[in-house]
């Protein structure tokens, strides 16, 4: 994920034209269906998956938030001026809110 929005952010950089785009994309697919896979037989509890969306939610804003500090400029939309943006990330707070009230409720 880090990889793809530097690429996105600055399509310019050196490592842009030493990695292709698609090289990346497979290397991501392939990592999610590792951790899809590994999730399946692990089955983590709902706190645990509780706390990563949190973490990623966080990460991803922080990190789209460095680079557009370092002046990058999203090629496909995915910055703070767009709409679409606003609205996963308000979904992506309700879901975890929902799912922060049924932990509360299990306890």
């Amino acid at each position: 994920m880090t990889i793809l929005l530097v690429y996105d952010y600055f399509p310019d950089i050196p490592f842009a034209e030493a990695v292709p785009l698609e090289l990346l994309i497979v290397a991501m697919l392939v990592l999610f269906m590792v951790t899809v896979y590994r999730n399946r037989k692990h089955n983590p509890d709902q706190k645990t998956v509780f706390w990563s969306q949190v973490f990623f939610l966080v990460y991803v804003f922080a990190l789209m938030t460095l680079l557009t500090a370092l002046g990058g400029e999203s090629q496909i939309g995915i910055s703070f001026d767009k709409g679409i943006f606003w609205a996963a990330l308000a979904i992506t707070i309700m879901e975890i809110s929902f799912q922060w009230r049924r932990m509360q409720q299990e306890e």
